[in-house]
């Protein structure tokens, strides 16, 4: 047997049909204000580090600059001096350029008169010197006398002198003098002021 319920039955909620997700636009995060806040911090801080270098490194460069200014400045006084010094010096030169040849000249009037003396002073008896030359460190005696002895010790007696050294007989022979027969002799020597080379001789 068929049943037929024709009572009006409760109606059933309409279920929505879900649309399909439509796809947006891509979203842009924005910083948030700290982080923003921060970024310029930093970007300042780091300008003005760069600034405070900078003007360090022109002071720096400035006072150096201020250096080589001084310095030259003072480069320009000391060159006023350095010629004062380079004229004095070159005086100074010129004026011993002058002395020396006193100097020598004194050494050797002081030598030469000691070595005249120690000639003349050393000449025994009938003997008479004619002739004396002295150049630098080197002497030659020429003279009569009555014999060959008394040459020899004439010799003998310069070689004891302190100044003297190295003497020799370079000529010795007969000549008559006045009808009178003499022996003429020549010597050679050393001489020197410093008596350590003469008695080391």
């Amino acid at each position: 047997m068929i049943k037929i319920n024709l009572a009006p039955t409760a109606k059933k909620g309409r279920v929505s049909k879900r649309k399909p997700a439509v796809p947006g636009r891509p979203t842009v995060k924005l910083p948030s204000i700290q982080s923003t806040v921060l970024y310029i911090v930093g970007i300042v801080i780091a300008v003005l580090i760069i600034v405070i270098a900078l003007f360090l490194q022109h002071n720096q460069i400035a006072g150096i600059n201020r250096n080589i200014r001084d310095l030259n400045v003072k480069l320009t006084e000391l060159q006023v001096y350095k010629a004062t010094v380079d004229s004095l010096k070159k005086r100074e030169m010129e004026l011993d350029s002058l002395i020396t040849p006193i100097k020598m000249l004194n050494q050797n009037r002081f030598f030469i008169s000691h070595i005249l003396d120690e000639v003349s002073s050393r000449v025994p008896e009938f003997t008479w010197l004619t002739i004396l030359n002295i150049s630098q460190n080197e002497m030659q005696v020429k003279g009569v006398t009555a014999s060959n002895l008394l040459v020899a010790e004439y010799m003998n007696r310069l070689e004891e002198s302190p100044y003297i050294y190295n003497v020799d007989l370079t000529v010795l022979e007969k000549k008559e003098i006045k009808n009178t027969e003499m022996m003429e002799f020549t010597l050679t020597a050393n001489c020197s002021s410093d008596t350590s080379i003469a008695r080391s001789q």
